[in-house]
């Protein structure tokens, strides 16, 4: 990112007032608390405690009894599994002097005494996805309690015993063990459907672009493609390994760690690319309202190159009779100092009609206010689009005070949140005592869409 690029010069709107302002943001009841997308793009790090997520799939509008023992159950097994593997390499030195022990039937046999014997462990969060029919559990142990038990003698005992006399065990915990890195590998699956969608939507948003461009978003691009690879392979492996009698355990976690570091590296590559967090945000978006979209891009094409004094136009074309607001992203200052600011380009105090009807482009920047100045670089433009009312649009176009509005944000987390600002419902009077109160309306309401230019001098 880089400075502000593009300067809003109607011929009545003096500069942009740079100013603060702090709503609650509403909570979209259909997207997974953070925990759950932290585990699936392989970045939760929960510290002092070892932790587990599982999940059960279940039928019907709600869990069942049996669904939610299963996802608990399931996380447990994930909890132990982490657990030893982590704690193996303290037990080389005291089983080496019992014997010469294969080590994945260590790895077995600390995961099958750690299940049946460790205590302490709480469930720390729960969520159901009622779309996707999928009910998630979160499980953890203090780090410090768990290796203490894992220390105590009565607990090495058990693990050798296991070792010299139940191979039956041995041979079922191994199996578990595959099992477990199957299904945390399908907790991935939905984040692979997204990364493949916003590897298309790249494509797309870059068609109109120059060299240099596409170049920025070739490693991106091979990223995805690599983990792709990745997750082949392993879930191939894995499948081999649960139909053996004998599974090399050790190489199965060692890929496990390795997808998840891969999309780790994805993860903070989105996080840190304002554009590319918005449109991670898009398809999340598009997955959840596939019979409402909404799209934004510059007349001159998706990604396309602008040059000093030249004027910007952008197209917008919603499926659906809504409401919308366009965002103009830029950044201020450079390094840690660098501040991003959020403009509102519409509706603003000269144009508040922002109901859009099915079908119908919308132009923004007809008033010739849009226009490229140094210093120069990317811009990136999103729109949301509602099909209620932003509650916030009054009160926003208040606080501008006949300019256009403008804020700041501190990260990418900031630009995806700011968008869904205002969408919501109002609380109605008179609640019975007791009633639940949902304050957001469901994501099939709403679409987004993201678009970049990059500027040049002449």
């Amino acid at each position: 990112m880089y400075n502000i690029r593009i300067k809003i010069t109607p011929f009545f709107i003096p500069l942009i007032i740079f100013c603060y302002f702090l709503i609650a943001l509403p909570v979209f009841a259909a997207y997974p608390p953070g925990w759950i997308n932290d585990h699936q793009n392989g970045s939760l790090k929960l510290s002092g405690v070892y932790h587990g997520i599982s999940f059960a799939d279940f039928t019907g509008g709600t869990p069942g009894y049996d669904d939610i023992r299963l996802a608990k159950d399931r996380a447990l097994d994930e909890l132990c599994c982490q657990l030893s593997v982590s704690v193996k390499s303290q037990f080389k030195e005291s089983l080496s002097q019992q014997g010469d022990f294969d080590e994945q039937h260590v790895a077995s046999s600390l995961f099958v005494s750690t299940r049946k014997t460790l205590s302490g462990i709480k469930e720390k969060a729960k969520w159901t996805d009622s779309k996707k029919h999928r009910y998630w559990v979160l499980v953890v142990i203090d780090k410090k309690n768990a290796d203490r038990q894992v220390k105590q003698q009565k607990f090495i005992n058990e693990v050798v015993d296991r070792l010299e006399n139940r191979q039956d065990e041995i041979l079922k915990g191994t199996k578990e063990i595959a099992n477990i890195l199957n299904r945390n590998m399908k907790a991935f699956d939905d984040r692979m459907v997204q990364l493949q969608t916003l590897l298309k939507e790249i494509e797309k948003k870059t068609d109109a672009s120059g060299e240099s461009t596409r170049k920025e978003y070739a490693d991106i691009r091979s990223q995805i493609e690599q983990l792709e690879r990745t997750r082949r392979q392993h879930l191939s492996k894995i499948e081999s390994a649960q139909q053996q009698q004998s599974q090399k355990i050790d190489e199965l976690i060692s890929q496990n760690k390795e997808f998840k570091n891969l999309l780790n590296q994805i993860a903070g590559r989105i996080k840190n690319d304002y554009f590319l967090a918005l449109a991670d945000d898009d398809v999340k978006h598009s997955d959840k309202s596939r019979g409402f979209k909404v799209r934004i891009v510059s007349k001159k094409g998706q990604g396309a190159d602008y040059y000093n004094g030249e004027k910007i136009k952008f197209k917008i074309k919603a499926t659906k009779d809504c409401y919308i607001k366009v965002i103009y992203l830029s950044t201020a200052g450079k390094n840690r100092k660098a501040q991003t600011i959020n403009t509102l380009l519409f509706p603003n105090v000269h144009d508040k009609n922002n109901r859009l009807k099915a079908g119908e482009i919308k132009i923004i920047g007809k008033l010739g206010e849009l226009e490229v100045q140094p210093p120069f670089g990317k811009d990136v433009i999103t729109v949301i689009a509602s099909e209620k009312q932003f509650t916030d649009i009054k009160e926003t176009l208040r606080k501008a005070q006949g300019n256009y509005y403008s804020e700041t944000v501190s990260n990418t987390r900031g630009a995806v949140n700011l968008r869904t600002r205002g969408v919501g419902v109002v609380k109605p009077a008179n609640l019975p005592v007791g009633t639940q109160y949902q304050g957001a309306i469901f994501t099939d309401k709403i679409a987004t869409d993201t678009c970049f230019i990059v500027s040049y001098p002449k």
